[in-house]
């Protein structure tokens, strides 16, 4: 499989959802069902788990990801940084939907070692400038507390397509990332900040796939 830019993989998700027509909050269950996936996998402890989650659409993607496991009765919190004002559309419907199902969300955690994993939905592909320094000094924090960390599609602080650290990145056990594998993943920090690489099909596709896939059904 092919990796990716963060261009790129902006230009596939704009081309499903405003060419094909998948809403983008279908894109984020997805994407949270494949984390779901990995965590439930067998090799994370789930009894005590903390989503960290942005305003931004990865950010929307964490807090699916907290309701789905407090869905599952695990015991999860969500600790979301920023104004909630200024979160992006489908963040802040995530958001209204985890309220109804009873979540809370925190605003400051005190220490990130009382949690046996941590699921990383800060910054997600699009990250192109370094991360504010209140919150560098937060993922330097939870990389200190050396407990397991899934990252949703790509450590936070990290460049998607360089692979460089944006001041501060996240170092992650495992990635969850989507539709394909971005390029910072797989060359320089990101060899060391990314873990173990898994790659999602939620539903993005480039305009070459999606031709093929047509052709290939005209063919059945």
């Amino acid at each position: 499989m092919d990796s990716v830019t963060a261009q790129e993989m902006q230009r596939f998700s704009h081309y499903t959802i405003d060419e094909i027509g998948v809403h983008p909050l279908v894109l984020m269950e997805r994407a949270a069902m494949s984390v779901i996936d990995v965590l439930g996998a067998g090799a994370f402890d789930l009894s005590n788990v903390l989503v960290i989650a942005g305003l931004g659409n990865n950010g929307g993607d964490g807090i699916a990801v907290a309701r789905m496991l407090s869905q599952k009765g695990v015991n999860v919190d969500l600790l979301l940084l920023g104004d909630e004002h200024r979160a992006a559309p489908n963040t802040a419907k995530q958001l209204e939907i985890a309220r109804n199902y009873g979540i809370t969300p925190h605003n400051r955690v005190r220490d990130f070692r009382h949690y046996t994993v941590i699921v990383d939905a800060l910054f997600g592909a699009g990250l192109s400038k370094h991360v504010p320094i209140k919150l560098g000094d937060m993922i330097k924090r939870v990389n200190s507390a050396n407990i397991p960390v899934v990252s949703v599609d790509i450590p936070s602080g990290l460049h998607a397509t360089t692979g460089s650290i944006l001041g501060s990145a996240i170092r992650a056990t495992a990635t969850v990332t989507f539709a394909y594998p971005k390029k910072g993943l797989l060359q320089n920090e990101g060899l060391k900040r990314s873990g173990n690489i898994y790659v999602k099909d939620i539903g993005i596709y480039s305009p070459d796939e999606l031709s093929n896939f047509k052709k290939e059904s005209s063919t059945q």
